[in-house]
């Protein structure tokens, strides 16, 4: 069995090296995500806190189902990099706290676009915050 905290310290781990890709290029690679689902999905699986395979998928596709709605809506101004990370955030950390992780990014975001008056904001990042933030608050309260 995994401890449930070191699956939480990874996923805050590689959220905030894709969050720094983000930031300095402008774009994360594909190869991350690739490789991140599947590790992740193996380790919510043997975590001490175990979910079945559908309760994980249960997760991942509202995330993956909202956010690609989005990056159509939106005229593909949103990357596909969102899209998969919201999926992984959902995957990660469940339904409901994906919710908190995504209503936090978009509380950032606002925050973001009125301090620095940017129209194009990289959205990463403040998912990153989001799920960070929802993950330490599920943590410790």
């Amino acid at each position: 069995m995994i401890p449930a905290v070191f699956i939480k310290v990874s996923f805050s781990i590689f959220s905030f090296a894709i969050a720094l890709s983000d930031i300095r290029t402008g774009m994360v690679p594909r190869v991350a995500f690739v490789f991140a689902f599947p590790v992740f999905f193996a380790l919510c699986l043997l975590s001490e806190d175990s979910r079945p395979p559908e309760v994980l998928a249960a997760g991942a596709l509202p995330g993956l189902f909202v956010f690609l709605v989005a990056y159509f809506v939106s005229g593909k101004k949103l990357g596909l990099a969102d899209v998969w990370y919201a999926a992984l955030i959902g995957l990660v950390l469940g339904l409901w706290l994906w919710y908190a992780a995504v209503f936090c990014a978009c509380i950032a975001g606002i925050i973001y676009m009125l301090a620095f008056k940017k129209r194009k904001i990289p959205f990463i990042p403040l998912m990153a915050i989001g799920s960070v933030f929802a993950n330490f608050f599920h943590f410790f309260f």
